[in-house]
């Protein structure tokens, strides 16, 4: 009896391993966000210029990779994140950039869908401007999630 107890348990406590991981993966899956942001930022390594821009994942498979290209088509990265997780689901999709000096990096994403986000990793130009004591700032920047429809293509905004 206590073995057959101990076994349920070890089930349960692995599907809701499962679930947790499973969940994790559909941050940002369902569409896509766009903003319009009125500085020039660093994601990752590369710097982009003042301007509309949409963010979205590359694949199903890889969930952490991301692309935010310019509207316009002209200016394009694609990067890593990592899995976050907000108290609540956010009212408005959301880009969080920490400003340092007269710098700012993209450091965080949220869509309106979900409360589960992404986090980027700290640049090492941002390191280097924080250790020349610099205090990093957070600025947001509200923007608009699309939601793609059942084939696939963006259908409204939500």
């Amino acid at each position: 009896m206590k073995l057959q107890f101990i076994r349920t348990l070890f089930m349960l406590a692995l599907l809701i391993g499962v679930g947790n991981v499973a969940a994790k993966a559909q941050a940002l899956s369902e569409g896509t966000i766009e903003a319009d942001v009125p500085f020039s930022f660093t994601v990752r390594e590369t710097t982009l210029p003042a301007g509309k821009y949409i963010l979205q994942r590359i694949s199903k498979v890889e969930p952490q990779v991301l692309e935010i290209r310019n509207a316009r088509g002209r200016a394009a990265v694609t990067f890593e994140a990592e899995n976050a997780q907000a108290n609540q689901i956010p009212r408005n999709a959301e880009l969080v950039f920490d400003k340092v000096g007269d710098q700012y990096f993209l450091s965080q994403i949220w869509s309106s869908d979900s409360d589960l986000g992404y986090q980027l990793p700290k640049t090492k130009a941002e390191e280097r401007l924080e250790g020349d004591r610099m205090k990093a700032e957070h600025h947001s920047i509200f923007g608009k999630f699309v939601k793609k429809n059942k084939k696939g293509k963006v259908a409204r905004a939500a």
